[in-house]
């Protein structure tokens, strides 16, 4: 058994951030002795090593965290999450207030506190994509500048990569590509949809933003390739939107080519529409897809 400064200096950390990284997210469990002091096994060593170890590599430290616990096959004891709106609010003004004053330690606190709400799928839908819809308005509304919404995109597209990348080990089933059209750059929804994708269990190939039409019927010349998902989020992605999906559709008849985005329903008939929450559309996208290989 370690002291908590023990186990601190083993794992290479101060004991403050032990003491934070336990309190808020659960990695470790610690006994408690008779005289009430903590103390740490091996085994919540090796799994603070593995936080750390990510933490370095760049991963977020509440995506380490699960990650740590998923490795050492230990069940996450949080602390509860709140999910009321007054929270959510507060964490979307801070994150707006950290991009306003290109505060980049603030933004970085302020997405911890937010992807340690819960699962991915609950922090996207219900934190996530609501504040850069609130982010948005806070560009349009001269509250904050092109920077300082740069920097929080920047910072949330870190954080997805990793969550797709942290997903890979689920996604076995019928593959599917996601991109953007041309001109299209607007890629936080998608990718955190092809998160959601992953997670579901489907073999997801991200392509990115700005594909060209000729580039999306290459990619469509592979015959195993089940599904092609792109997004319209802003009018100006409407006509190149819907020019590739119906290249897609003319090259290739059998495939299901799927589409979301705040004005998906203006892309033409052909495509499936994902609807707006990125949890449902995974399920919708899979159901297409398993009644089109029937």
């Amino acid at each position: 058994m370690y002291t908590i400064k023990h186990a601190a200096s083993q794992v290479g950390i101060t004991a403050a951030t032990l003491r934070a990284w336990e309190r808020r997210y659960g990695v470790i469990n610690p006994h408690r002795t008779e005289g009430g002091y903590r103390v740490y096994g091996d085994e919540d060593v090796v799994v603070l090593r593995v936080m750390k170890e990510l933490v370095d590599q760049g991963w977020s430290a509440s995506m380490a965290a699960a990650e740590a616990l998923e490795r050492a096959q230990v069940a996450p004891q949080p602390r509860p999450a709140r999910t009321d709106p007054e929270h959510a609010r507060d964490i979307t003004a801070r994150l707006i207030d950290a991009g306003a004053a290109l505060d980049a330690a603030d933004l970085a606190v302020a997405l911890d506190d937010m992807f340690a709400l819960g699962s991915f799928e609950t922090v996207a839908r219900a934190q996530l994509l609501p504040a850069l819809g609130a982010l948005g308005q806070a560009w349009a509304d001269g509250r904050i500048s092109v920077a300082g919404e740069h920097l929080i995109s920047h910072a949330v597209m870190r954080r997805l990569s990793v969550a797709y990348e942290a997903a890979a080990a689920y996604g076995h089933g019928p593959r599917i590509a996601l991109g953007l059209a041309p001109d299209n750059r607007h890629e936080l929804g998608l990718l955190a949809f092809a998160v959601a994708a992953r997670r579901r269990g489907l073999d997801t190939d991200y392509l990115g933003a700005d594909l060209p039409i000729d580039d999306w019927l290459g990619v469509v010349a592979e015959r195993g390739l089940a599904a092609v998902v792109l997004a319209i989020p802003t009018e100006a992605d409407i006509v190149p939107t819907g020019a590739v999906i119906t290249a897609l559709r003319d090259r290739r008849p059998d495939l299901v080519v799927a589409v979301g985005g705040a004005q998906q329903e203006h892309a033409p008939q052909s495509a499936v529409r994902l609807g707006h929450d990125i949890i449902d559309g995974a399920e919708r996208l899979a159901s297409h897809i398993a009644g089109n290989r029937r």
